[in-house]
């Protein structure tokens, strides 16, 4: 048999509550002056805080604005230097969390193969927990490590590593920013001698690309399918898109050794007609 519900406990409660409502009403009403200087106060040490940590924030944006305005300028009137690999591992060390450590240790590798230094961007991604990062630099990491293996010469290396993160590729591809990963897996396809299925993926890539640099990567590359296939009429074109996008110091000197190729193939293929078409 059910026992009756007891409110015993409940009545007592609300007892208690209403008891210490009444005192506190009571209090506050004979402080009033007193609650109202001490809500005017805090509203404006409030106020003062906030406006403070903005302006910080907004000093600090400036700071990395400016700062990534001479990282450009670096890349594209030097290249990767010791200024701007000091610029970019400052921030790495500045880092509070594993995770902004890893993020910023990843644009440092991304630099230093830009830059052709191979050995230690793979040093740079050896020391990074692929973990600590976030789903989308997962996918940049190894796309890093599979794109510097190729222009490291180690396409087999390359290989490998693509075949156990392909599922981050296949994720990647499905992203708007899905340039980077288009143009890697291009490359590799160009490097294994598949120029139609190389082709095919520059193409996907240069219709993600946002800004000139990356849009310089897959015209360049698509020259060199082209002239690979024997189109040169579509190399010389693509090979002039790329000079007028070209946004680093590697990427006009890689210009110029394409200029070179084509232009040997041109005059190999303009004996009769007698005429030179310019390169870029």
């Amino acid at each position: 048999m059910l026992r009756p519900y007891s409110y015993s406990k409940e009545i007592i409660l609300a007892f208690w509550f209403a008891a210490v409502l009444t005192a506190v009403v009571w209090l506050i009403s004979g402080w009033v002056p007193v609650v109202i200087e001490m809500i005017r106060f805090g509203s404006v040490a409030a106020l003062t805080v906030f406006v403070l940590r903005l302006l910080i924030r907004l000093g600090f944006r400036l700071n990395m604005f400016r700062e990534d305005r001479r990282i450009k300028k670096i890349m594209f009137e030097q290249g990767v230097t010791p200024e701007l690999l000091s610029i970019v591992k400052r921030r790495a060390d500045k880092s509070r969390t594993p995770g902004q450590k890893a993020e910023a240790q990843l644009v440092l590798a991304s630099f230093l193969s830009e830059g052709c230094c191979f050995e230690r961007c793979f040093e740079v991604l050896s020391e990074i927990d692929p973990r600590e990062l976030c789903e989308s630099s997962k996918e940049e990491y190894f796309n890093i490590y599979v794109y510097t293996n190729l222009m490291a010469g180690d396409t087999a290396a390359a290989l490998r590593i693509y075949d156990s993160s392909r599922l981050f590729f296949d994720r990647a591809r499905l992203r708007n920013s899905a340039m980077p990963v288009l143009h890697t897996m291009g490359a590799l396809e160009y490097a294994m001698g598949d120029y139609v299925k190389a082709e095919n993926y520059f193409t996907q890539a240069l219709a993600y690309a946002v800004g000139k640099s990356s849009r310089c990567d897959c015209e360049m590359f698509l020259s060199l399918c082209y002239l690979k296939t024997g189109r040169i009429q579509y190399a010389v074109s693509a090979a002039k898109n790329a000079a007028r996008d070209a946004a680093t110091v590697y990427q006009r000197r890689s210009i110029e050794g394409l200029r070179m190729q084509l232009e040997e193939q041109v005059r190999e293929r303009s004996n009769l007609s007698g005429k030179e078409t310019a390169i870029c």
